[in-house]
């Protein structure tokens, strides 16, 4: 009896007397991308509420917790720095995290390869892979000085690690008859990488990139506040210092909108660029 099941035949085995079952592809549990939005939307729309509610009673101190109407007057009386410090944090952002990728993909793959690299490095990624990118804020005021390059270098060494761990570990998970059924079709190494190695490990890479765009937002803003060179977290910083704590929270929510954006506009990206990823229900979402 052939059964398909979410789009995908699987032989069950023979069943006397019993017919073919042919079934729908079972619907996600959580619904429609419609109907996904359509939460998301409450639960935001709830939080604001609570929001409101909570400050507007009396309950905290709105010195502390502004209202939801101050912190959008926090923003619109200071947009055009908020615009630039947006600017500022992605300048960083994108520039550590594509040297993150590249580096992370390139390296976890020639690693992943070779047996003997896998051996040789295991001792060295276990110990720099825990550092926290701020303990090496002074490190890299020393070699870079205070600027994007300071920023960008701790942000491309945080967000390496997740790329070049999925990569390398992906090139082992690799089945071996399909690195056979490529020899045998006349492949080379190189051949071998570019046709069977990096399509059968893009998922994975694709995974640990998507980790590091959050990641490269979170260490970005982080080195700004921790070192007022600008940025979300140097008008974070600035606002906190003059007292405006309604600037001061819509830095912040700026840097948490500006985060579930940049997700999004990677997982569609991977959609184009992998669609074969939705197709087999492995969806990056």
């Amino acid at each position: 009896m052939v059964i398909l099941v979410n789009g995908l035949q699987a032989d069950a085995g023979p069943a006397a007397g019993h017919p073919t079952v042919v079934g729908r592809p079972r619907r996600s549990g959580a619904g429609s991308p419609w109907r996904r939005r359509r939460r998301a939307a409450i639960g935001v729309g709830v939080v604001i509420g609570s929001w409101a509610v909570i400050t507007s009673s009396g309950a905290v101190n709105t010195d502390n917790i502004p209202t939801v109407a101050a912190v959008v007057r926090g923003a619109a009386g200071s947009w055009q720095d908020l615009l630039s410090s947006l600017g500022a944090t992605l300048e960083s952002w994108a520039l550590g995290l594509a040297i993150a990728t590249v580096a992370g993909a390139t390296l976890g793959l020639l690693v992943g390869l070779s047996q003997w690299a896998d051996s040789a490095t295991d001792v060295i990624v276990r110990m720099m892979r825990p550092l926290p990118s701020l303990a090496l804020i002074p490190l890299a005021i020393l070699v870079a000085g205070l600027g994007v390059k300071m920023t960008s270098g701790l942000v491309a060494f945080a967000a390496f690690w997740p790329v070049f761990i999925n990569s390398r570990y992906a090139v082992r998970q690799i089945e071996p008859r399909l690195l056979d059924s490529g020899r045998v079709v006349g492949l080379g190494r190189w051949g071998l990488i570019r046709r069977v190695v990096i399509p059968a490990t893009a998922p994975a890479i694709a995974t640990g990139v998507r980790i590091s765009v959050s990641l490269a937002i979170v260490v970005t803003v982080s080195v700004e506040l921790v070192v007022g060179t600008g940025g979300l977290g140097g008008y974070v910083l600035a606002a906190e210092q003059s007292g405006a704590t309604g600037q001061m929270y819509a830095g912040v929510v700026m840097g948490g909108i500006l985060g579930w954006v940049l997700n999004l506009l990677f997982l569609a990206a991977a959609r184009v660029l992998m669609p074969w990823q939705a197709a087999v229900g492995q969806g990056l979402g």
